[in-house]
């Protein structure tokens, strides 16, 4: 499990999500509210192409779809129990045959360590650093690449 029971405490029934960061292309998708985050598996190259998440559901794990294409390179970042994450940042920027922005990286950063940066550093920063509340979700639109990216907060 990669979501300590401490944590799990502060999830309460109000939830804001904040952003999305990114362009409009591709569907929108929104894995919806969990008590906490296990995994993120990222597939990237010049940009992010996918993410998909393993969510904490009061002890339970739930796996949630695949949001975006496929790449060469994935990378899996497996949260420890007592680990959260406590800032979320990146980059948005044109990609070479979208007509829109695209997320173009992404950086995880946890009370424990920083992940990432997966995909490159190139385009228009963004940043989140949680201060109150808890990551219990993510949001956004996707197709080939990942075209945008929102955060769910329990405060």
């Amino acid at each position: 499990m990669g979501f300590g029971l401490k944590h799990q405490a502060r999830v309460t029934s109000q939830t804001v999500v904040v952003g999305p960061w990114g362009g409009p292309g591709g569907d929108a998708w929104d894995d919806g509210i969990h008590t906490g985050i296990q995994n993120i598996i990222l597939q990237f190259g010049d940009a992010v192409d996918s993410i998909q998440v393993d969510y904490d559901v009061n002890g339970d794990r739930s796996a949630r779809p695949h949001h975006g294409g496929s790449a060469n390179r994935s990378e899996a970042i497996k949260l420890a129990p007592e680990e959260y994450i406590v800032k979320v940042s990146g980059y948005v920027g044109p990609f070479t045959g979208f007509p829109s922005d695209v997320i173009r990286s992404l950086t995880f950063t946890t009370n424990l360590k920083t992940y990432g940066p997966f995909g490159v550093e190139k385009g228009t920063p963004f940043s989140l650093p949680i201060n109150r509340g808890l990551v219990v979700g993510f949001t956004g639109r996707s197709g080939r690449l990942l075209d945008a990216i929102g955060v769910r907060l329990s405060l």
